[in-house]
């Protein structure tokens, strides 16, 4: 990863090809806060080295609508795109969230950042 930019709402890590999207915000209510992640996570998913993401939620504790609506369609032009991702350390309101909304149809969320780089060693 070269030159990233300096991100509000994400800390970015590399494990093996695997680029670990860490969300470092804590509360993501309103469309503001939903857009600028969406933003930055558009960023990261348009690198050529951003092939593989794993996206972090364990520090999240809220996530508005628009933000799984934002997540939805960042997945989904990412997959369409070639790219493979997958979610994890989702908190249980938050999964249940996604599920609701049918994010684990279209992505596949794992309970830890452990067996999340494992099924992307398997695929």
């Amino acid at each position: 990863m070269s030159s990233t930019p300096d991100f509000q709402h994400l800390r970015l890590t590399r494990v093996k090809d695997v680029v670990l999207v860490e969300i470092i915000s804590k509360d993501l209510q309103g469309p503001e806060a939903a857009r600028a992640l969406g933003a930055e996570l558009s960023l990261v998913s348009v690198q050529e080295w951003a092939k593989r993401l794993l996206l972090d939620f364990r520090r999240i504790s809220y996530l508005s609508s628009t933000g799984f609506a934002v997540l939805f369609k960042l997945v989904s032009r990412f997959v369409a795109a070639g790219g493979q991702i997958k979610l994890c350390n989702m908190e249980h309101g938050i999964r249940l969230g996604a599920e609701i909304v049918g994010l684990d149809k279209v992505v596949e969320i794992h309970d830890s950042e452990a067996s999340a780089l494992a099924a992307f060693g398997a695929a």
